[in-house]
């Protein structure tokens, strides 16, 4: 009996070492790695700008052709779009969100990427609406005041102030431009841009990467969340707190922990539009004071494509590079838009006129 089991043990033991030379003769060996380098786009360019509804031939070739490529999947924004087999496809350009478009080509034999190449493309969108204005109604502004932030809320504004040693948050009788009450930052902060939500003010801060938080009816200061990038300006879209930085990037994030939720790349025709400072949210749209500018940019919050531009030039006399255009609010009961600027003695109730 022994020597029967030993016999079997025997034989199970060959055959194992069989399949093992099998499997080691090439009959599933996976493919080897092809090198970046040896993939070569041919078309489009790198960079290339490209318009909505455009058909994009991507074309590929490959050095080394040890391994034979049997499909390659297209990745837009690393979102599977599309798979293909030969070196050559037309991509229709469908995409919404303006300018970087991400693609990435992934090449398979077998099931096993053995290569990949990237390449990015440039969304601009069509020309913007361009809009004059007419002033409608001007309220008194305090010359102190270096504003960065302005919200108005239930017959009040709100304004936040910079430059150290001077920030604060105040809540403003428009008609007389009276503080009604206030709260200082403090020396090492510089306030920027507020928003309102849940009746919490959130204030951001320019380089300290704090984003404070009070009740707006008592202004005690409720708590504080950290950010990584500078803070320029905010508003309130969809429950989500509107990030700028001063890059052409707004980010769109939870106000319970300032986690990124998406973002958006602001482009007008011409490319990419960045120093967007204060910002507000009127009738479906991101308006964004654009920095040391007389210009306000209209953007469309899923897309980042800018769909108006409002040229303010001319409505405040003393307006300079360092005491510019900065602060929108927006009454949305009344439907009353108000400008004003850095150490400004005027506020101004518009209309926007198309141009």
């Amino acid at each position: 009996m022994l020597r029967y089991l030993l016999l079997c043990l025997l034989i199970i033991n060959i055959y194992s070492c069989n399949n093992a030379r099998k499997a080691d003769n090439g009959k599933t060996e996976t493919p080897k790695n092809i090198k970046k380098v040896n993939v070569n786009i041919v078309s489009p360019k790198n960079g290339q700008q490209v318009k909505q509804n455009d058909v994009i031939d991507i074309i590929y070739e490959i050095k080394n052709d040890s391994v034979k490529i049997d499909t390659v999947v297209l990745f837009v924004n690393n979102r599977e779009t599309a798979r293909f087999t030969g070196k050559n496809y037309k991509w229709l350009m469908n995409e919404s969100r303006t300018g970087r478009q991400s693609l990435r080509l992934s090449m398979r034999a077998g099931g096993i990427e053995v290569a990949t190449a990237s390449f990015v493309l440039k969304y601009f969108p069509q020309p913007p609406q361009y809009y004059s204005y007419s002033a409608v109604k001007q309220f008194p502004h305090n010359t102190a005041f270096f504003t960065q932030g302005l919200f108005f809320d239930e017959g009040f504004l709100y304004e936040s102030t910079g430059q150290y040693g001077n920030s604060a948050l105040m809540q403003i009788e428009p008609a007389t431009g009276n503080i009604v009450k206030s709260v200082n930052l403090g020396e090492n902060f510089f306030g920027e841009g507020i928003t309102l939500i849940n009746d919490k003010i959130y204030q951001l801060s320019w380089q300290e990467h704090q984003c404070f938080i009070y009740d707006k009816k008592t202004f005690n200061k409720l708590s504080a969340l950290s950010y990584s990038n500078e803070g320029w300006g905010i508003t309130t879209v969809d429950n989500l707190l509107a990030v700028s930085d001063g890059s052409s990037i707004i980010t769109f994030v939870n106000p319970d922990n300032f986690a990124e939720v998406r973002h958006i790349e602001v482009c007008n025709d011409k490319g990419n539009v960045s120093q967007l400072n204060e910002l507000e949210f009127i009738n479906g749209l991101i308006w964004a004071n654009v920095w040391q500018t007389n210009t306000i940019v209209m953007i469309n919050p899923q897309t980042g494509a800018i769909v108006g531009e409002i040229d303010l030039s001319g409505i405040y006399q003393n307006a300079n590079a360092e005491n510019c255009l900065n602060g929108i609010a927006y009454d949305v009961k009344n439907k009353r838009i108000f400008i004003t600027g850095k150490h400004w003695s005027k506020l101004f109730e518009i209309q926007i006129v198309k141009k």
